[in-house]
């Protein structure tokens, strides 16, 4: 986009594109690479934005113009002065290190619900939080997280402003969100994004019931060695078996599930080799056809107990103590 704008009483031509912005005239020109490492503030003329501050560079323009900037670049930089746009609704959450917390804010103006994950500078470090946030970018833009609207910056805190989705309880997430998560983290591994943190808390739905994650504090998107991969795969495989384990009322490490179900699971918890695993294969698995033909039965005279001594051992103590973590997006 390009609009015409003033820096002190001259006029220049704005201009912008999804990696950088320049504002130049005939003499002076001005060049931005837009990243979250630009920080602008917002400047109003009465209640309506009439330009922006850089560094020492102010610059203003008509407010439609200013209006439809900010919606540009919403995501791309870092904006300042949160309190201004939104209002405090709730707190939904405060990870167990007090690091960071997600709660919910209303846009003053549309008056819209939004999630808003906070980190705290001094405890995570800036560098570290940038790199949340690309990652959750990147997997925003092929619809597997919450689409992400704008930055914030304070003195002590970064804020991401996110799509607002729905937590389901336990007993709402049915059999055929397996497959949803088995796709969706094999969509993720596609774009070289290792989750490393997959549980029930991360998992969201939007109102068309489409399954995102959030969590991504543990998420590597560089370097990543097969075994975080792995860990994924092995992640999917504990929530399947809490599913089950929790449909059958089971108080031992034992439970029911149905043909073909077994080897899925299996295929899930069991390590195995540093060899490569394709996670999209399991979606042509048996055991998602027996579901689209026939459901899940409440009943059946035919299953197998699988007992949970067929992980690795190494893995093992890994089912039960998600259940204990606090929230974190």
């Amino acid at each position: 986009m390009e609009f015409n704008c003033i820096i002190e009483r001259e006029s220049f031509q704005l201009n912008v594109t999804g990696k950088s912005m320049i504002i130049s005239n005939k003499s002076i020109q001005y060049r931005f690479d837009l990243s979250l490492r630009v920080v602008i503030t917002w400047l109003f003329r009465e209640s309506e934005i009439s330009g922006f501050l850089f560094e020492n560079l102010v610059v203003e323009g008509d407010g439609l113009n200013m209006k439809k900037l900010k919606q540009f670049l919403g995501g791309k930089i870092t904006f300042s002065g949160i309190q201004i746009f939104y209002s405090f609704l709730g707190e939904i959450n405060v990870n167990k290190n007090k690091v960071t917390k997600v709660c919910t804010l209303m846009n003053r103006q549309t008056k819209l619900k939004f999630s808003c994950k906070c980190f705290k500078k001094s405890a995570t470090g800036i560098e570290k939080i940038h790199k949340e946030i690309e990652i959750l970018q990147k997997a925003s833009k092929n619809g597997l997280a919450p689409k992400i609207y704008e930055c914030f910056e304070s003195t002590n805190c970064v804020y991401v402003i996110m799509e607002n989705l729905e937590r389901i309880k336990d007993f709402e997430f049915i059999d055929d969100d397996i497959r949803n998560l088995i796709q969706t983290i094999a969509s993720l591994h596609k774009e070289n994004i290792a989750h490393k943190s997959i549980k029930m808390s991360h998992i969201l739905f939007t109102e068309e019931n489409k399954l995102k994650l959030v969590g991504f504090g543990q998420a590597n998107n560089t370097n990543i060695k097969n075994n975080e991969f792995r860990l994924d795969i092995f992640k999917i495989g504990i929530i399947m078996y809490k599913f089950y384990q929790k449909q059958n009322f089971q108080v031992d490490q034992s439970l029911v599930i149905p043909d073909e179900g077994n080897s899925l699971l299996q295929s899930l918890l069991e390590w195995g080799n540093d060899e490569p695993f394709q996670l999209n294969l399991l979606l042509s698995h048996p055991y998602f056809k027996f579901l689209k033909n026939e459901g899940i039965p409440l009943c059946i005279s035919i299953y197998f107990i699988l007992e949970i001594q067929c992980m690795s051992p190494k893995f093992k103590t890994q089912v039960y103590q998600d259940e204990n973590e606090e929230l974190i997006l």
